[in-house]
């Protein structure tokens, strides 16, 4: 009796730890999606103040914004390399990429010079 018994426990502890098992890849789940939302913010926290900055609002971050500045500006040259090897180039009135033998934007319908 006392083995049926043990075996009865043991299958209790395994439907238990398969039931704790299943909560904590659910809770785990959870704490994922929510460092993800946080993520979100820090980046839109981060956004705001770097548009602070460029209107003259330091608010003591002003390093790390010259940085992303001049990392903006190395993505800029970046992308005019890969234009002009594509022999292309951007519409001045909506900013989209255009073969430079096209005369008309096919975005906005604006002559291309």
């Amino acid at each position: 009796m006392a083995f049926f018994d043990d075996v009865k426990k043991l299958g209790k502890n395994v439907a238990e730890k398969g039931k704790d098992a299943i909560e904590i890849t659910k809770l785990n789940s959870q704490i994922s999606s929510e460092k993800d939302k946080m993520k979100d913010l820090f980046s839109k926290i981060g956004e705001q103040v770097f548009l602070n900055f460029k209107n003259g609002n330091d608010q003591g971050f002003g390093e790390w914004c010259v940085q992303i500045q001049e990392m903006e500006a190395k993505v800029e040259e970046l992308k005019n390399k890969v234009m002009e090897i594509k022999d292309s180039t951007k519409c001045a009135t909506c900013g989209a990429e255009v073969s430079k033998e096209t005369a008309f934007c096919p975005k906005c319908g604006a002559k291309v010079n």
